[in-house]
């Protein structure tokens, strides 16, 4: 079984560090996120939505909406800084 402990990234979101993710995307068989910040779950909306993960997402009801909302805020703060296009909301 191939588990993903956490999906982070860094506040720069460079794609670049992402190459590893992508070569284990396909050995993915689930999720856990243990925490709700981006150097836990950041990686997460692009993962499912530009690299294809489609593994289920294990993690506590805490984790699950603190995460959506570092999400969303996340996005909101790169759109309105720059031209931001890495991912978005509906990732």
């Amino acid at each position: 079984t191939g588990i993903l402990l956490d999906c982070g990234w860094d506040v720069d979101f460079d794609v670049a560090l992402l190459e590893p993710l992508k070569a284990v995307i396909p050995k993915v068989d689930f999720v856990l996120l243990s925490h709700a910040d981006i150097a836990h779950l950041g990686a997460l909306p692009y993962a499912v939505g530009k690299l294809g993960l489609k593994a289920p997402v294990y993690t506590t009801f805490p984790v699950y909406k603190m995460g959506q909302m570092t999400c969303y805020d996340a996005v909101q703060a790169c759109v309105n800084a720059e031209d931001f296009d890495t991912f978005d909301l509906e990732d």
